[in-house]
């Protein structure tokens, strides 16, 4: 396992996000989805920690993936093996967002579906906060049954997803994606 990102470095890591699909306007409702990422990114800045792990290395409009910000990612590293509580308020220590643009398409009458975690649990094993231990590299997290929800329409598009990853930060630099 080798690994990730300062602004969007390329890095490697592993995982594997399993998700349920139940959105009318999508191509694929009622049909499972395993998104095998293969881009993972980690943006520590002020102690937060941005986290995005994804399907291919392109633009998030353009790809299917999981955004994670952790407010305090100090806070987060010392009370690893805790489960975290997810739900759609913006004030939470730990906001999740999955997105499927590539699964699911849109186009300009359509909007990219954006879901955000409302119900379930996210568990870091190792969370990397430098400002606790520059040393510590590796984040790394577990959850299932975490339902994500269309705020505009949540009992109508929606997704149930389980998943796990595993990366190591590394600063490198920056990922070009064009010539």
């Amino acid at each position: 396992m080798l690994v990730l990102a300062l602004g969007c470095s390329v890095g490697v890591g592993e995982g594997q996000i399993t998700s349920e699909i139940h959105d009318p306007e999508c191509e694929r409702d009622g049909r499972t989805v395993e998104m095998n990422p293969d881009f993972f990114a980690a943006d520590p800045n002020e102690g937060a920690l941005e986290v995005r792990i994804q399907r291919g290395g392109d633009f998030e409009f353009m790809s299917d993936g999981l955004s994670i910000y952790l407010s305090d990612a100090a806070a987060e590293a010392m009370r690893a093996g805790t489960p975290i509580a997810l739900r759609a308020e913006d004030d939470r220590p730990v906001r999740v967002l999955l997105y499927l643009h590539d699964t699911c398409g849109y186009d300009r009458d359509r909007p990219p579906p954006v879901y955000v975690a409302d119900a379930g649990e996210i568990t870091f094993s190792n969370v990397y906060a430098p400002d606790l231990d520059a040393n510590q590299l590796e984040t790394a997290a577990t959850f299932t049954g975490v339902r994500f929800v269309d705020t505009s329409r949540p009992e109508e598009r929606y997704v149930i997803a389980d998943g796990e990853f595993s990366f190591f930060f590394n600063r490198g630099r920056p990922a070009q994606r064009f010539p």
